[in-house]
C-alpha cells in the first residue's frame, strides 16, 4: 500500500513540474539588452534631437529621438552591415535588427515589450539560400566597386519568388549593369544594361 501511494505522489508531482514547464514556454523571453542611456543623449542632442559620437574603435554611434521612441544606427569602422536599435520612451529595448544601408534587412530581428520581454523574432535571411557570403563572392569575382555610389544591392521574397537585386556602375563607366539572381539557386535570371539616373 505505501508502495502504490508512493508512486502515486511521485505521478503527480511529475505532472505537476511538467505541466508548469510547458507554462513557462508560452510566456515571453527575457533576455539581456541593451538601455538607452537617455541623460546622456540629452546633454548632448542638438536642435534636431539628434546626437552623434564615435566609440573608441572608431565605430560611428547616431543617435534622435523621435515620436514615442529613440532610434539608435551603430556602423562599425569598415562593416558592410550596420545595427538598428529602437527604444521606448523608458529606455529599454523596442526592437534590434541589422540591414545593408538603405537597401534590406538582415539576421534575426527582435522584438520586445516594454518590460524587456522578447516576444518577436523574424528571421529575414531564412528565405534566402543563395547567401549574402556567396553574393559578395559574386561581386568580388565580377571586379564589382563595393564602394561605389551606384552600388544598390536589395532582395525580395515572395510568392513569385525570391531574388537578389544587384546594380552597379560598368567598369568602363559607359552605364549602369543590373542583375537578379535566384535567391535560392544562385542562377542569374536576367541581367542587362541600365542608364544612369537622371540629376534631380
Amino acid at each position: 500500500m505505501q508502495a502504490v501511494l508512493k508512486l502515486v505522489i511521485f505521478l503527480t508531482l511529475s505532472m505537476f513540474f511538467y505541466i508548469q514547464s510547458c507554462k513557462a514556454q508560452d510566456f515571453p523571453k527575457k533576455e539581456p539588452m541593451a538601455v538607452f542611456d537617455i541623460n546622456t543623449f540629452d546633454k548632448h542632442k542638438d536642435h534636431l534631437l539628434e546626437y552623434e559620437f564615435f566609440l573608441k574603435d572608431s565605430t560611428f554611434v547616431h543617435q534622435r529621438k523621435r515620436q514615442f521612441e529613440y532610434i539608435e544606427t551603430i556602423q562599425p569602422k569598415g562593416a558592410y552591415f550596420r545595427t538598428i536599435n529602437r527604444y521606448y520612451e523608458n529606455g529599454n529595448l523596442k526592437s534590434t535588427v541589422e540591414d545593408f544601408p538603405n537597401d534590406f534587412l538582415a539576421g534575426i530581428m527582435k522584438e520586445y515589450d516594454e518590460q524587456g520581454n522578447l516576444i518577436k523574432e523574424t528571421n529575414y535571411d531564412a528565405p534566402y539560400k543563395f547567401t549574402w557570403e556567396e553574393v559578395l563572392e559574386w561581386i568580388k569575382e565580377r571586379n564589382i566597386n563595393m564602394e561605389s555610389d551606384y552600388l544598390i544591392i536589395a532582395r525580395g521574397s515572395d510568392e513569385s519568388g525570391t531574388s537578389w537585386d544587384i546594380t552597379w556602375e560598368k567598369e568602363n563607366k559607359s552605364s549602369l549593369r543590373r542583375a537578379f539572381i535566384d535567391g535560392v539557386t544562385g542562377k542569374i535570371i536576367k541581367e542587362f544594361d541600365q542608364e544612369y539616373p537622371l540629376d534631380e
